[in-house]
């Protein structure tokens, strides 16, 4: 008898939980939710020193209905040494459009972060196949590759 309280108390616990989600603990729209999904972040480094981080949103993945004839990105970096050029880069392919955005943009809910001193763009690379490898290099430092999978 003592066995199956147990038990029965353990089966309640954790089928209570079972319908919920990580998301299900905050209030967000579904495009956030699969802008947070989609969110991927890495440092821009050379050997052992840092000289910033860029954050991707696939924007693909977030707006399909908007953004299916190419490969549509939104990227935050913070570069601390500015004297070197940045370039983007998707599975080695430079893009066919980079558009500077302010801070507070329209896709500024997908990060959840709006700084003054980190840069915004919108950045669109010809169609690609179902892998996707993002780099961002600025001089000698560069980041780690950012893979995104399409969807079937």
């Amino acid at each position: 008898m003592k066995t199956f309280l147990i038990t029965l108390t353990f089966l309640l616990a954790f089928s209570a939980c079972s319908e919920k989600t990580a998301f299900s603990r905050f209030d967000m729209s579904k495009k956030q939710e699969l802008g947070a999904d989609s969110l991927q972040r890495s440092k821009l480094k050379f050997k052992d020193k840092v000289n910033g981080i860029v954050s991707i949103v696939y924007l693909n993945m977030v707006s399909p209905e908007l953004y299916n004839d190419n490969e549509y990105f939104y990227v935050n970096s913070y570069v601390k040494n500015k004297s070197y050029t940045s370039k983007m880069l998707l599975n080695k392919q430079e893009p066919i459009l980079i558009q500077k955005l302010t801070p507070t943009n329209e896709f500024t809910d997908l990060m959840f972060v709006s700084a003054q001193w980190s840069e915004y763009y919108l950045v669109v690379f010809p169609k690609q196949g179902d892998k996707l490898s993002f780099v961002l290099e600025n001089g000698p430092y560069f980041s780690d590759p950012l893979r995104f999978e399409k969807d079937e």
